[in-house]
Order: C-alpha cells, then sequence, then structure tokens
C-alpha cells in the first residue's frame, strides 16, 4: 500500500497508531478483502510496515460519519475531512459527488 498524496506524513501517522483508516474511490480501486496483508511503503517505495486489512466499508460519500473519518488521524472535524476529500477526489474524478462510491478500509499495523 502507497498512499497517493502527502505519503510520508500518512506513513507516520500510520506508525503512531494515529490513522488506522484510508478511503479510496470505489471505481478506480481494487476492493481489500478482511484480511489482505500490505506492505505500507514511503514516498522512495522503502517498506515501512506491515498492514492488515480489519474491516472494509463501500457506501456512497455522503455516508462517511465522524466516527469513521477521525480514523484516518488526519483532520480536525468531519468538514475539514470532507473538503480534503472533495478537493483531493475531484482530481481523480471530474465527475465526482456526494453519491460517488467510496471504499472505507480499516487497517491496523502488526506489531
Amino acid at each position: 500500500m502507497t498512499f497517493r498524496i502527502d505519503a510520508d506524513k500518512l506513513v507516520v501517522l500510520v506508525l503512531n497508531g494515529k490513522k488506522t483508516a484510508t478511503t479510496s474511490l470505489y471505481e478506480f480501486d481494487s476492493l481489500p478483502i478482511v484480511g489482505d496483508v500490505s506492505i505500507l511503503t514511503d514516498s522512495n517505495n522503502n517498506d515501512m510496515c506491515i498492514l492488515e486489512t480489519k474491516e472494509v466499508i463501500v457506501t456512497e460519500f455522503k455516508n462517511i460519519t465522524w466516527d469513521l473519518a477521525k480514523l484516518e488521524g488526519e483532520n480536525k472535524s468531519l468538514e475539514e475531512w470532507i473538503k480534503v476529500h472533495i478537493d483531493y477526489f475531484s482530481k481523480i474524478n471530474t465527475n465526482f459527488n456526494d453519491n460517488t462510491k467510496v471504499i472505507f478500509e480499516v487497517i491496523e499495523k502488526f506489531k
């Protein structure tokens, strides 16, 4: 697994236990399966840790709650999380809107 933006910042959040989830666009990413194991890499493609997928939620963007969004460990409010993700997802999919399906993946770092 490699984060597409701010990779090194997000890797640090994972390593510190603050980031335990990530969101991606359903139509642009493969659907993870609970129990999947992946290697998290930094921006230089260095292996940083091993992650396991603990939960996968496929839903419309508008259905992401603060209880979910805060698991990403990046934002201080749901409003901020929404803004950041709309800005990013709109660059990938010009038709992105509140009804666009997303994949919300809960991850756990192996000790």
